[in-house]
């Protein structure tokens, strides 16, 4: 069986929940101070999205509104995840995630974001200039594919395994861990919306694989929405010097239905390898308040020989009894393909809320 470690001590899940987004055929900007969504949540995403489209509808009125706003141009929030895990060899109850923000406006156009935690970020955000939708300068990661708030997804980071029959022990998933030692790089981005529905955003930084190297990061999204439900549709590209990671990704909704998926290709991530991860996740909400989940997870360190990979099943229930206050109950089935096929099962509830 796979014998998976987790990192038991704060993790920082600063990714955002895609799903809305395509559900919604709207932008993430419309629900975060971040244009490329994730972290902290804007007065649209705290108190008209999370009261009107999460919590369920009939203890609306028991929910006392926060905007975080504690002076004109000055907000503040943060985020707090705990999480059980029980597992084939170990059970514990840990913090996943202890995170606080503040964003200054400094005029309706320029401000200052920052986020406290394990790991930090500052950046300076122009809005509209220069004829360029955003610009955004100072310390984050750069916008590559799904921003998914699992941060045990493998086309972000997985989770830390020694039961690789390769050298030692390497991560199952890509380079977005933040366990890791490095720290978020500093960059410039430029954000641009070419139309209604097709945005494109670039960026220059330093290494995030190779430190004395550059990184640049490409990523193009197109949405649009019909009778026939909402469609989402883009691709990714980041280069350091020898290291290129290429993806596609995107979703589709209808009525209750989400689908969202995702799939890379990592050169040189780990060693001289070809590696590959993939993602789909499929959410029904029978009424509001109650997404049901299933999500399919792969990663294959080098695709180059038959073993060694990786696949994760995932089903569970997130529940939303109140503004701001998240239930998760969820099932994995991880499955290793070696020389001996071995699966292991866990067991996680997570208590996730915001302000």
């Amino acid at each position: 069986m796979v014998n998976l470690i987790l990192f038991i001590i704060p993790l920082s899940l600063i990714f955002s929940l895609p799903s809305y987004a395509i559900e919604q055929n709207s932008n993430c900007i419309n629900c975060h101070v971040n244009p490329t969504g994730g972290l902290m949540r804007n007065d649209y995403g705290s108190n008209i999205y999370s009261l009107d489209e999460l919590s369920i509808r009939k203890w609306i009125t028991e929910d006392k509104k926060f905007d975080g706003f504690i002076s004109d141009n000055i907000q503040i929030g943060g985020e707090f995840r705990i999480q059980s895990y029980k597992g084939r060899k170990s059970t514990s109850i840990f913090p996943m995630q202890i995170d606080l923000y503040s964003n200054v406006d400094f005029d309706n156009n320029i401000s200052l974001f920052m986020k406290y935690g394990a790991k930090q970020e500052l950046y300076l955000l122009l809005d509209d200039y220069n004829n360029v939708d955003w610009i955004k300068i100072g310390k984050t990661i750069p916008d590559y594919g799904l921003k998914l708030d699992d941060h045990t997804s493998f086309i972000r980071g997985g989770n830390s395994s020694n039961t690789f029959v390769y050298s030692g022990s390497i991560d199952q998933g890509l380079i977005f861990d933040y366990a890791a030692e490095y720290d978020d790089p500093i960059l410039i981005e430029m954000g641009l919306k070419i139309n209604k529905n097709i945005s494109l955003t670039s960026s220059i930084s330093n290494g995030i694989v190779n430190d004395n190297e550059n990184n640049i990061t490409i990523s193009i999204k197109s949405k649009s929405s019909s009778i026939y439900g909402n469609l989402l549709f883009g691709s990714s590209l980041m280069k350091e010097k020898d290291f290129k990671m290429l993806g596609i990704f995107g979703g589709f909704a209808k009525n209750k239905l989400t689908l969202s998926f995702e799939f890379d290709k990592a050169y040189n991530w780990i060693e001289n390898f070809k590696s590959m991860a993939s993602y789909m996740e499929l959410i029904y909400k029978p009424v509001q308040g109650v997404h049901l989940t299933a999500k399919y997870d792969y990663f294959d360190k080098d695709i180059s020989v038959l073993d060694g990979s990786t696949e994760r099943y995932s089903f569970g229930v997130n529940f939303f009894p109140i503004n701001m206050l998240e239930l998760k109950f969820q099932i994995r089935e991880y499955e290793l393909f070696s020389i001996d096929t071995n699966i292991n099962t866990e067991y996680l509830v997570q208590l996730h809320t915001w302000f």
